[in-house]
């Protein structure tokens, strides 16, 4: 009689471990339910020709600032100009380059567009890289956990908007930065003095570090 209850036991038992597996890796990790990238965009700012204002240059240099701080590409100038005035057109896409180009802008590429409407202005477009981020706020699966006892689906959102948000460059959520170019044989120098315990300066220290024996001054008895 035991044997014959032990068996519907054992079955209902299985059935309950098997409802209580892992839940789905996406429903855990907030990294995964809420990722969060990069993508290229376009700054676009147009100037009135044929030379810069106050305002102008202030607006010029804030786009070249933008373009230090999370460029993605080449700045493109164009200079929209009818035929008789071509060379006034030159001149204002050069003064425009000379302003990037002061600013400490990488490459910038400028041409001239000839046609009967150009009214001579210039339209700076500068390719940057913008962070996408989640939006928060939502709880598909409600506030209580599910039979997954998996968080709300809201959970972990804010922490990866804000980090998203926080990039100087979002370019950094896609590729690693360029090398700094420190010098290697230094660096394997510091660390191998920093091992032994000797100075780590650049230039030779007069003095070298105290011993136990130091420690206390010269007021004991001799």
């Amino acid at each position: 009689m035991k044997s014959r209850i032990l068996i519907p036991t054992l079955v209902l038992m299985a059935i309950v471990l098997a409802s209580c597996g892992p839940a789905e890796l996406s429903k855990q990790d907030g990294h995964i339910s809420h990722p969060i990238s990069a993508e290229k965009q376009m700054a676009v700012a147009v100037f009135d020709g044929p030379v810069l204002t106050d305002f102008d240059l202030s607006r010029l240099k804030r786009l070249a600032a933008e373009s230090l701080r999370r460029s993605a590409g080449t700045i493109e100038v164009v200079i929209r100009s009818n035929a008789q005035e071509e060379s006034s057109a030159q001149a204002f896409a050069s003064q425009v380059v000379t302003v990037l180009k002061r600013e400490g802008v990488g490459l910038v590429d400028a041409k001239v567009q000839i046609s009967e409407s150009g009214d001579g202005s210039a339209t700076v477009r500068v390719p940057v890289w913008t962070a996408v981020v989640p939006e928060c706020g939502t709880f598909d699966r409600g506030l209580n956990p599910d039979h997954d006892n998996a968080p709300h689906s809201n959970w972990g959102c804010s922490i990866q908007r804000n980090t998203a948000l926080m990039l100087q460059n979002p370019a950094d959520l896609i590729r690693a930065r360029e090398s700094t170019g420190r010098d290697a044989n230094r660096s394997s120098d510091v660390l191998a003095k920093y091992g032994r315990g000797e100075a780590t300066a650049s230039k030779p220290e007069s003095k070298t570090a105290g011993s136990t024996s130091d420690v206390g001054g010269s007021g004991g008895s001799k």
